[in-house]
Formats: C-alpha cells, sequence, structure tokens
C-alpha cells in the first residue's frame, strides 16, 4: 500500500499512514478535529535492481541463434531417422 503524508490545518501535526489510493483521512488523530487533514506531497522513490551480470546487446540474439541451430540439426536428424525408416519399410513390406 502507498504512504501518504497528511497535514493538519487546526494542530500542525504531520501524520504518515499507509492506505489505498481510494481512501482519504479527513480527521487528525492527534486533536481529534474533523475534516482538518490534507494530504500533502510525498516523494517515493523506486530501487531498481540491476542485473548482475552485464550482456552486450547481441549476446541474447547470438544465444537465441544458436538455440534454434540446435533446434533445427535436432529437427533434421528425426526426418532423416523418419525418412530412413520410410525406405527401409518400402523396400522390405511392398
Amino acid at each position: 500500500m502507498p504512504i501518504y503524508i497528511y497535514g493538519c490545518a487546526h494542530c500542525g501535526s504531520e501524520l504518515t499512514v499507509s492506505h489505498s489510493m481510494v481512501e482519504i483521512m479527513e480527521d487528525c488523530e492527534v486533536c481529534e478535529v474533523s475534516g482538518s487533514l490534507t494530504r500533502r506531497p510525498s516523494i517515493f522513490s523506486s530501487v531498481k535492481k540491476k542485473p548482475e551480470q552485464k550482456q552486450k546487446v547481441g549476446d541474447h540474439v547470438k544465444s537465441f541463434i544458436e538455440e534454434a541451430k540446435q533446434d533445427l540439426n535436432q529437427q533434421k536428424d528425426d526426418l532423416e531417422k523418419k525418412n530412413d525408416w520410410n525406405i527401409i519399410r518400402s523396400i522390405h513390406f511392398n
């Protein structure tokens, strides 16, 4: 949940409250005056975790190409085995 900062116009206290985006606090918990709170701008920060290992732009592409080559070679081998079996079957069973 987001953290909001409220200021009381009556007693001057500042409250830091965590609640959903649709909620709005209006009553001060310190002086208990109704409708005295206004939301103040707050600064937030987000921390992005940097990747542990830096990759060059083309590394991902090269990796994909190598995997694709391996897949194609495997499919080629499977088709050759299937064609060899079809040739053997056609010779012996026809």
